[in-house]
């Protein structure tokens, strides 16, 4: 039985139904915890919709059982474990011992698991073990023990789960958990609920993204009805235009280029010249030679995450109604905009100087503020928090 569940799991994976992969995986793991190919495609599964909590949790869950070695999991642990030395000492130790490995990757596993044990007891003795585990440092086996969403869909009768979920969809404060949640479960009813919510003008515009989104990774192909704004928009699930995404859209790739290739500049990888033979075109992507360059710079992944997450937000609040991101150079000019207020107001760090001034980017960085107005807020909070330390 498990190997039907895991092949409609990879029906729904090839297909970028990852809320429905998900579930498939996680039954098939039930049914059979030795069935390695079903955790290889539920932690894919649950990474691909940006989960990284509960793709930690089976992580670690994988860890703990007999298993043979999957390349691919090693992979996955190093991107989902980076903050957490302690955990992936523990993993790759676990890893050293797996049936398939060869004799040099167990001595790179041992080694890894050496280091990463020696860099965590450093930041014990420095901050404290209740303080590292407060910042989300846990064990291998505590992040095993975490209850994810998964756990208790398999573990309660579907009905209960639904009345839950309807309560959650009435709650403005729990609704995006709850059509988190309906992507997992393949039934109508799931569909039938998140299809109201994309109709529903009440609901907080990002939420009705998410939903929709939550349609195509449950498997609903078609055309699916979003309100926006008074309007009603229909979209194709089948190929979803504008881009549907949980990640940064594609689309803005091009402007943050521009603005990682103006920091290269500025540390010295890339010449004037350089940066404005390109600064101003609107090419998908920039010359080979021009990219390797760029990554060499150091552009601080926090600064990075912030001003994906500011683009996110906008994108999510007025799908499908976003601009075409034409202009990438007044693009990449709010991006940083926005970048070096953060450094500034957080970090109190920004040595590149001033940016140059650009009437369209300044209306491009107020559309993205848009949809975060406490951005500025939350800085300020931050600055007197840094400064109160301080003193």
């Amino acid at each position: 039985m498990s190997q039907d569940v895991n092949g409609l799991g990879r029906h729904y994976l090839q297909a970028e139904s990852y809320g429905a992969s998900a579930f498939c995986f996680y039954r098939a793991v039930l049914e059979d915890a030795n069935n390695g190919n079903a955790w290889n495609g539920l932690v894919l599964s649950l990474s691909l919709m940006r989960r990284e909590n509960d793709a930690q949790t089976i992580l670690a869950r994988f860890a703990k059982q007999p298993l043979p070695y999957d390349k691919d999991m090693v992979t996955f642990a190093l991107m989902m474990f980076q903050q957490s030395p302690n955990a992936m000492s523990e993993w790759t130790r676990a890893m050293s011992i797996r049936f398939g490995v060869n004799a040099q990757e167990r001595q790179a596993f041992i080694q890894m698991a050496d280091d990463l044990e020696a860099s965590y007891a450093d930041l014990v003795t420095r901050h404290g073990e209740d303080t590292l585990k407060e910042q989300g440092m846990l064990s291998l086996d505590e992040f095993a023990e975490r209850k994810i969403e998964l756990d208790w869909l398999m573990s309660e009768p579907i009905d209960t789960v639904y009345g839950v979920i309807q309560a959650w969809l009435e709650d403005p404060e729990s609704i995006l958990s709850a059509v988190r949640l309906l992507c997992m479960m393949p039934d109508n009813r799931s569909e039938k609920l998140l299809r109201r919510v994309c109709r529903n003008e009440e609901v907080d515009g990002k939420v009705r993204t998410h939903a929709l989104l939550a349609l195509r990774w449950l498997g609903v192909r078609g055309n699916a009805r979003i309100q926006k704004m008074d309007e009603s928009f229909v979209i194709n699930l089948d190929n979803p235009v504008p881009e549907l995404t949980v990640s940064v859209p594609a689309a803005y790739k091009p402007a943050l280029d521009r603005m990682k290739l103006w920091i290269a500049m500025k540390q010295g990888f890339v010449t004037e010249a350089e940066y404005e033979q390109f600064a101003s075109t609107d090419e998908p992507e920039l010359p080979t030679e021009l990219a390797e360059k760029l990554e060499q710079a150091d552009v601080p992944s926090v600064l990075q995450e912030v001003v994906h997450a500011l683009i996110r937000s906008a994108y999510d609040q007025y799908y499908p109604l976003v601009p075409g991101i034409r202009g990438t150079r007044q693009w990449s000019i709010a991006l940083l905009m926005l970048m070096k207020d953060y450094a500034i107001g957080v970090l109190d760090a920004w040595p590149y100087g001033e940016l140059e001034h650009d009437e369209t980017a300044v209306l491009h960085r107020n559309w993205i503020l848009s949809a975060s107005r406490d951005y500025y807020h939350n800085i300020e909070q931050a600055r007197q928090l840094r400064d109160s330390q301080a003193g």
